[in-house]
Parts: structure tokens; C-alpha cells; sequence
């Protein structure tokens, strides 16, 4: 789907819309809302329906959580997860112990209980042209619980009982379709506080441009911002409050640099700045040799020194005559092994003579067949799986990944390059585990 030129992604245009609250606990008034607001050149109007409350605190947790579970199982064609309720929270930041069961029933509940409508539009000679979308994400959930009353108020759900949770079916296509939002799993795992790691999803993703990249600096004003992070009904000073709690923690896991506020004639502007950004030049230049963005800003943050000469070498390298089978993939290899392509030799010119065609003993091999190092092709499996998983392997399953022997290890790293749907299931059968 798109608007425009905007690829319309499910999970993104979810945390863009504030369907979720940022709020660590019910305000006991979230069963229905409806709001309209704006967020660079994009308008938001949202209506929503939670008959068991607005989805808060650990919801996106559990979203998550199931969603891998969902993925690691192949995307069951019934849209089904099957697990216990153990499993379930040991993939999530509420331990497995006290009220964590309770916790997650509610949690479920919540998320199964949620509706809305969603319009995402941009005005253009006095018209808003966008789309319109009704979404929810759970069908149907089915959990074994204890409780003091018939109604289940209260509940624990039993840790090893089987636990079944189906997804409708347009969410579970959209994980399929790889259009989930992407989060840095290490810097999910450092917040412990849930509004931080909420204000943070929304955050990454009104930081995407229309081309993928993301924004150095993210202006807002402070009444959109409130229905942007699930806050509708709160008082300006409780929301500051609350923000600026979030922020202390964002700002000490150095994902933002600074927050600044400042009044203007639409109302108080909030203005976050953000860490860790490469240079932009320089990943334009490796978009430009068909690298794609994630993998650019990747490597221009890994070897941003010798973006340009590396470049540069390529460049003539292709007016020479050189045609590697993939430019791309050509392009990562050279910044990676930057002596085999920069004061290289030039590649000989073919000539029309059948005897001086051949090819000479002492010629060096193209460099995109050069075999990659153990450890060069465990990075590169590994950088797949991050994008394929929307957070970087396990540490077990990196472990295993380089203790495997060179001849499997060499199979996979061919398999990330030309059957990326099945790396996941691949990995996991070598190392005997789920990456």
C-alpha cells in the first residue's frame, strides 16, 4: 500500500498514531477516543475502541514478544502463536515471577480488546489526500487461568498451560511481509522503564522520512505530541510530567542527546535531538552504488573513514570494465576489504585474440568471489537476522554461529545472499536453536 510516494507500513503508522499510551498505568478513561492531529506534514485522525482498556505500560512488550514467537515458529498459515505463558514472558521485560502472570492476562486482554480507524493524509491544494484503514490485532486469545471470582477479574494465567493467541489476519501478513518496526533490541533491553521504552517506539517512528532515512532533529508541538503518545485528556503539566521522566531515561541510554522546549504562536515546541546519526553524504553515496540504506548507515557507522575512497576505487574500477555480478553487494565486500579494491590494479581490458583471453595464472580473482573470514561472514549473517528479526540474534545463537565449522558456516553465509527468506529457519537448524 502507499500514499504517495510513503511506503504505508503497518506496524510504523500503529506507533505513529498513538493508538498505544505511553502511560506505565491506566488513567481508568481510555475505552474509546478520537482525535485529529498533525506531526511534521503528516495528519493523523484516529478513532479507537479498547473495551478492556487502552493498550499501555507492557502492551507493545507483549505485541513483541508474541510477534517473535509468531516468526520463529514460520508464520503459521492459521495466523496462530501456541506457547506457554512462561515462554511468553521470557521474552519481555516482566520476569517470571509475582504478579507477571496477572500482568499478562490483562495485557492480552487489552490487545485483544483494541480497535480502530486510522487516517493518515497530507494537504495539498487545500485537500487532505491519504488513506483510510480500520485495524485491530488479535482475533482471538484462549489462556488457561486461575481466579478468586467467576468472571475471571483478577486472574492468573497457569505458566505451563498451553496458551493460543491468533492474530487477525491483515497483522499477521504484515509480519509476514517483513513491515514491522525495526528496534534496537540492546537499547530496549537498557530502558527498564516502560513509558521510556513507549515514547521511544513513537519517536523512531515519526524520526522515518519518505526515503528511510532518519532525522537528525524531530520538532513538535507539545498538543499534537499528547495524542501522538496515547496521552488524550491529560493536563499540559501532566503530560511534561510524564515525558520528562521518559526523557531522563532516553537521555542516559544516549539515544537523544537533548530536549529542548520553547513557546510559540501554536503552543509550546518540543524539540528532541538525537545520537549515534551518520553522516548523510556518505551513506548517499553508498545508496547510490545500490547498497541499501540500512546496510549504508550500518557500515558508514562502522567505516565511515573510508566511505569515500572506497568509493572512489569502485567508481573507477566500473569504467574500466568491471561488472560485478551485484554492485550492491560488490560495494559492502570493498568497504569491508578496502586493500583489495583501493591502488588495486586496474582489471585487464579483454582483448579479441582466443589465446590472449584466457585467463592468466597471476591475475588476482574478482573481488566480490574473494571468500569472506569466519568472522566476516558471522557479521554479515548476523546483520541479515537483525533486519529479519527486528533485533539483533541472540547472544547464544551468535555464540554457536561462530563455533560453527568453516564448510556451514560458508553454506549459511551464501544463503544470506541468495535465500534471505529461509536464513532464519536455516540458522536455526545449524545451531540448533532459534537465532
Amino acid at each position: 500500500m502507499h500514499q504517495g510516494s510513503e511506503p504505508f507500513i503497518n506496524e510504523i503508522t500503529l506507533a505513529r498514531s498513538g493508538v498505544f499510551s505511553i502511560l506505565n498505568r491506566e488513567d481508568g478513561d481510555g475505552q474509546s477516543w478520537k482525535t485529529t492531529f498533525s506531526i511534521g506534514d503528516r495528519f493523523f485522525h484516529v478513532q479507537g475502541v479498547a473495551t478492556r482498556g487502552r493498550p499501555h505500560g507492557v502492551d507493545p512488550d507483549v505485541l513483541l514478544a508474541l510477534q517473535t514467537l509468531f516468526f520463529e515458529a514460520k508464520c503459521p498459515d492459521d495466523d496462530t502463536v501456541e506457547c506457554t505463558a512462561y515462554a511468553l514472558l521470557k521474552l519481555t521485560p516482566m520476569g517470571t515471577r509475582g504478579n507477571a502472570y496477572s500482568r499478562l492476562r490483562d495485557s492480552l486482554l487489552r490487545l485483544e480488546g483494541v480497535s480502530w480507524l486510522t487516517r493518515v493524509s497530507r494537504q495539498s491544494e487545500g485537500r487532505f489526500r491519504g488513506i483510510t484503514e480500520t485495524n485491530r490485532l488479535i482475533d482471538r486469545i484462549s489462556v488457561q487461568d486461575t481466579s478468586l471470582s467467576a468472571d475471571g477479574e483478577g486472574g492468573t494465567i497457569e505458566a505451563g498451560a498451553p496458551l493460543r493467541v491468533t492474530f487477525s489476519r491483515h497483522f499477521a501478513e504484515s509480519i509476514r511481509a517483513g513491515m514491522y518496526q525495526i528496534l534496537d533490541a540492546k537499547l530496549l533491553s537498557d530502558l527498564k522503564q516502560p513509558t521510556a521504552r513507549s515514547l521511544y517506539r513513537v519517536l523512531q517512528a515519526h524520526r522515518v522520512g519518505d526515503d528511510g532515512s532518519l532525522a537528525r532533529e524531530l520538532p513538535v508541538i507539545m498538543a499534537a505530541w499528547r495524542e501522538a503518545t496515547g496521552l488524550t485528556g491529560q493536563r499540559s503539566n501532566n503530560v511534561k510530567r510524564t515525558l520528562d521522566g521518559a526523557h531522563a531515561h532516553l537521555i542516559a541510554a544516549k539515544y537523544l542527546r537533548d530536549v529542548n522546549y520553547k513557546e510559540s504562536d501554536e503552543g509550546t515546541r518540543i524539540t528532541y535531538e538525537f545520537t549515534g546519526e551518520v553522516d548523510p553524504e556518505l551513506v548517499r553515496l553508498l545508496t547510490d552504488m545500490k547498497v541499501t540504506r540500512p546496510v549504508a548507515e550500518a557500515l558508514v557507522s562502522e567505516h565511515a573513514d573510508r566511505i569515500q575512497e572506497v568509493v572512489k576505487a569502485m567508481k573507477m574500477r566500473l569504467a574500466q570494465g568491471y561488472k560485478p555480478n551485484s554492485l550492491g553487494g560488490a560495494m559492502v565486500h570493498a568497504v569491508r576489504n578496502p586493500d583489495s579494491y583501493i591502488d588495486a590494479p586496474p582489471p585487464v581490458a579483454p582483448v579479441s585474440s582466443p589465446s590472449q583471453s584466457k585467463p592468466r595464472t597471476k591475475a588476482k580473482p574478482e573481488a566480490e568471489s574473494s571468500p569472506l573470514s569466519q568472522a566476516e561472514s558471522v557479521s554479515m549473517i548476523c546483520n541479515i537476522l537483525k533486519l529479519k528479526l527486528g533485533r539483533a540474534p541472540r547472544a547464544a545463537a551468535q555464540a554457536k554461529l561462530a563455533a560453527l565449522p568453516p564448510a556451514k558456516l560458508e553454506l549459511l553465509a551464501a544463503a544470506s545472499k541468495t535465500h534471505q527468506a529461509d536464513l532464519v529457519a536455516a540458522v536455526h537448524e545449524a545451531v540448533g536453536e532459534a537465532p
